[in-house]
């Protein structure tokens, strides 16, 4: 008797243990997007707003940061449930399922506000330095691909380093989300001690809307129901205004 009992209270636990699991989602996460996405912290606009949504289902957000060069790769290879994804690679197959709009991208081209540069058109970019975040070319190529043909374009996934290298001098031109683009710059203006000199953002082309891709259609069904809810609620602009203001 008392070895049945030890059975079902095994196997009980053994399903409470599951259930629990299940409601867990791994998500892949670019880690050097704040203030999307904070990889020490585990937080951030677009992180927060994906656990919010999927909290609304009962669903826990557990975020995994890597580099961008691997969120695609850890979702083909099945490492993960869930991953931020770009807009310009898209994922196709069963088990890729794109949920609404969480986030965008401002992307803009920023000058020191000094060099009076005026960045209307892709030609107003030749014989400039140019520096973007990693893989730029791929989302801008009308802009970028004529700037790395003419081997003035360079590209770092550190972006603290877009802002040490346009305030030195170093590139003219930054290609950069602007909410990605100013917390750097905070940074290294508390860093240095110095006052971060006035710069010039250019808008040249439409946000970019980022749509986190699910390996379970139900899951992604979930995200957007919980998604809609924040915006019904006010609760998604309490967040925009937090990280963004």
């Amino acid at each position: 008797m008392r070895h049945w009992i030890r059975c079902i209270v095994i196997a009980t636990g053994l399903i409470w243990a599951a259930t629990l699991h299940a409601t867990e989602i791994t998500m892949t996460f670019g880690d050097s997007t704040p203030p999307y996405a904070f990889s020490d912290t585990g937080v951030g606009l677009e992180v927060d707003i994906v656990r919010e949504a999927l909290a609304h289902s009962g669903y826990t957000l557990v975020p995994n940061f890597v580099p961008a060069a691997r969120v695609e790769r850890q979702f083909k290879q099945g490492l993960v449930d869930a991953a931020s994804k770009d807009p310009v690679r898209i994922l196709e197959g069963p088990d890729a399922h794109y949920g609404a709009v969480s986030v965008e991208y401002f992307d803009v081209l920023i000058t020191l506000s000094a060099d009076d540069l005026t960045l209307d058109t892709p030609a107003n970019l030749d014989g400039l330095k140019v520096m973007a975040f990693q893989n730029a070319w791929k989302f801008f190529p009308e802009w970028l691909e004529p700037v790395r043909d003419d081997a003035r374009y360079s590209q770092t996934p550190n972006q603290l380093e877009q802002v040490r290298a346009l305030i030195s001098g170093l590139v003219d031109v930054v290609v950069a989300d602007r909410n990605i683009f100013n917390y750097h710059a905070r940074q290294w203006a508390t860093e240095s001690g110095s006052t971060l000199p006035p710069l010039k953002y250019t808008a040249f082309q439409a946000p970019l809307e980022v749509r986190p891709v699910f390996r379970d259609a139900a899951i992604r069904d979930a995200f957007n129901a919980g998604l809609a809810h924040l915006k019904s609620t006010g609760r998604y602009d309490e967040l925009v205004n937090q990280y963004l203001n």
